[in-house]
């Protein structure tokens, strides 16, 4: 049976899941087989070695990482001990699912390009039936980890979880406090430890469940949004991005990437009610934000939403969020009952002519608290005043932004509420 490869890639910037043969056109989803999946952990990993802390808790980071994918989906992950150090070679695995960061001449190459860019990256393939057979993950050589929030680490438990993520089959999220985001901070970013990310977000629980199930008798899981956006213009839409909220919360249930016909799915979910929105995610011409209504659904349903759209070019521009006077591509970590000073980081904000919004009741913008900051030439940047409401429900929650001629721009998930 022939066999196909992937790379799968999570940095400390935003990476991709791309296919690394020429030709090779990406199966929109891959999973194991089985619910009962075999990984290895070198010894590279659990000895004392320089990448790692001294006193790190390794083998602890490896069984909650594992414990946080099997307690929601219907999978099994056995894990053993073993010497074996280097990822498969590109062109064939070897039948190990492997987790190392040995400093050998295979490993050290996956990092060549750019070694201060990555955190890890996990090499996946899978079959012509598009079942993964094997998934290498290699944490970066040249980086450092810790499991205690040292300044200037990656944290062990969530880079290993989010890399389990993708030997399981999920893709990068643009849910910004997703545990699936293409974007991982170093521990100190913002002013912060990163210990907050090694929880999933719901949509990272609805994505994993969309693949595998869920792991026990359940009165609400599992439901799906799916359907068909439809354009005016006779070209394919790349980078067309949907996803769904809770009505009664706010928060962020599950995202997707509409195929180039314009065909999504959101799978995993819980009963409930849901609003629905899209945006085509370019640089270069960003879309509003588009509205595509509220949902209800219940356990085992399957409700399809077709629509013409049209795409309109935003008059502003949300590309960053931050704390402490810094912005980052990573959600910022907040508590409830406490009041913030955020930052966005985009184009064309100007306090006279903006409004910030969200899909939920748990937050309030204190009311002319918005102004405008000087963060150099290339990004246009505002900050505000945010309380978090005492009763705000743990979870991850977009941020809105309405410019002059009411034109909506997002940071999906931007920010976490632990």
């Amino acid at each position: 049976m022939a066999m196909f490869l992937v790379t799968l890639v999570a940095t400390n910037a935003l990476a991709s899941f791309f296919p690394s043969l020429p030709g090779k056109i990406e199966p929109e989803r891959v999973r194991w087989f089985g619910r009962t999946i075999k990984i290895a952990v070198s010894n590279s990993i659990v000895e004392p070695n320089s990448n790692i802390k001294t006193d790190s808790d390794v083998l602890g980071a490896v069984r909650r990482s594992i414990l946080a994918w099997q307690s929601v989906a219907d999978i099994e992950i056995q894990f053993e001990l073993t010497d074996k150090e280097n990822v498969s070679p590109s062109v064939s695995g070897d039948g190990v699912s492997l987790i190392t960061i040995a400093q050998s001449a295979e490993n050290v190459l996956l990092f060549s390009k750019n070694p201060q860019a990555e955190s890890a990256k996990t090499r996946v393939f899978y079959n012509r039936k598009n079942y993964i057979t094997e998934a290498d993950i290699v944490l970066n050589p040249f980086q450092q980890f810790s499991t205690d929030g040292t300044y200037g680490t990656f944290d062990l438990e969530s880079t290993l979880t989010h890399e389990i993520g993708h030997l399981l089959g999920l893709r990068h999220s643009c849910v910004l406090g997703a545990r699936m985001s293409g974007s991982l901070a170093k521990n100190g970013t913002l002013g912060l430890a990163d210990l907050a990310t090694r929880s999933l977000a719901e949509n990272d629980i609805s994505a994993i469940r969309e693949l595998y199930g869920v792991n026990s008798e359940s009165e609400t899981c599992c439901a799906a949004i799916n359907g068909k956006l439809t354009f005016s213009t006779l070209h394919a839409i790349k980078g067309l991005k949907v996803w769904a909220e809770e009505s009664t919360t706010g928060r962020v249930a599950a995202q997707g990437d509409a195929g180039p016909d314009g065909s999504f799915r959101l799978g995993g979910l819980s009963s409930g009610t849901y609003s629905v929105f899209w945006h085509k995610d370019d640089d270069a011409t960003p879309s509003s934000v588009g509205d595509l209504g509220t949902f209800k659904i219940e356990k085992d349903e399957t409700r399809t939403i077709n629509e013409k759209i049209a795409i309109d070019i935003s008059a502003v521009t949300l590309s960053y969020v931050g704390i402490n006077s810094q912005l980052s591509d990573s959600a910022v970590m907040l508590k409830s009952g406490n009041e913030y000073m955020i930052y966005l980081g985009g184009k064309n904000l100007d306090r006279s002519k903006i409004a910030i919004e969200f899909n939920s009741p748990f937050f309030s913008v204190t009311p002319n608290s918005i102004a405008e900051q000087d963060f150099g030439e290339g990004v246009s940047v505002i900050n505000f005043v945010v309380t978090v409401h005492a009763d705000t429900p743990a979870g991850v929650y977009s941020i809105f932004a309405t410019g002059g001629n009411g034109s909506m721009s997002s940071l999906i998930g931007a920010l976490s509420v632990q």
